[in-house]
């Protein structure tokens, strides 16, 4: 009995050691000499227009890393009453934390949109890569997005 229990513990242990994570590891941040913290106040945020290629009533602001480029990003947008992105995808799966109001997301599939999910404070959600989507604000609200870059917004044609 003994042997039998060294030996699935021997199996077990040969078995993990063996293992590698499948998945490339995350961006790390990059601390400046001497710095062990990064932070972002909420009081102190300085919103900044979105870019031309979004739809209006959007601001935003990076917390960190570039969204562009390679790697680990987080991002805020603060949108007013009834901005709305219109179908796209993205490259990447999209983590989207609501930190106040309320925003309706929307699937298309084969050419119809599917029943909207409504998203309120302290919900998250993920856009899976691919998928197409689109979403709206019921109230003023303000998302945190965060992703694996370079993230961009593929609209898709009605």
């Amino acid at each position: 009995m003994k042997q039998a229990i060294y030996s699935v513990t021997l199996l077990f242990i040969v078995f993990m050691v063996g293992c590698k994570p499948s998945t490339a590891p995350v961006e790390e941040m990059q601390f400046s000499e001497g710095e062990v913290q990064h932070a972002v106040y909420a009081n102190e945020i300085q919103w900044q227009p979105c870019p031309p290629n979004l739809p209006s009533g959007c601001e935003m602001f990076l917390l960190e890393g570039n969204p562009k480029g390679n790697g680990l990003f987080s991002v805020r947008f603060r949108v007013q009453k009834g901005f709305e992105m219109p179908a796209h995808t993205h490259p990447q799966n999209e983590r989207v934390t609501v930190l106040s109001g309320q925003m309706s997301v929307a699937f298309i599939t084969a050419g119809k949109e599917q029943q909207a999910k409504h998203f309120g404070p302290g919900d998250y959600y993920i856009n899976a890569k691919g998928s197409t989507h689109k979403v709206w604000a019921d109230t003023t609200s303000v998302i945190q997005i965060t992703g694996i870059g370079p993230w961009k917004a593929e609209l898709i044609e009605n």
